[in-house]
């Protein structure tokens, strides 16, 4: 079974260093996927002023829900380093079209 993606943007802030924002979406991800709702969380690097952060979740709008003092914690700390500019959540083919049809469309 496909899960869908929640994709997010951060954008480094002029008083945080590189290294720290690396760690900090380390730590991000980390307790992202310590979550039993989440089954994987990663970073990238767009430029050295970007992360991207990947997170493939049993539902859509996995970070609005159950959250743990640990993820929490982390995505403050992030935020310290960088703000949020872009969310994005991606489905799958099948997961799209079944929305499509629990509205009554097919």
């Amino acid at each position: 079974m496909n899960m869908p993606l929640q994709v997010t943007k951060w954008r480094r802030k002029e008083s945080g260093s590189l290294n720290d924002l690396g760690l900090a979406a380390l730590a991000f991800c980390r307790a992202q996927r310590a979550r039993d709702e989440v089954d994987d969380a990663k970073y990238y690097w767009g430029n050295p002023n970007e992360i991207w952060i990947i997170i493939d979740g049993a539902e859509e709008m996995v970070l609005n829900k159950n959250q743990t003092p640990e993820s929490l914690a982390a995505m403050y700390d992030l935020s310290d380093l960088a703000s949020q500019v872009e969310t994005a959540f991606l489905a799958d083919a099948r997961s799209g079209f079944e929305t499509y049809e629990a509205a009554g469309r097919s």
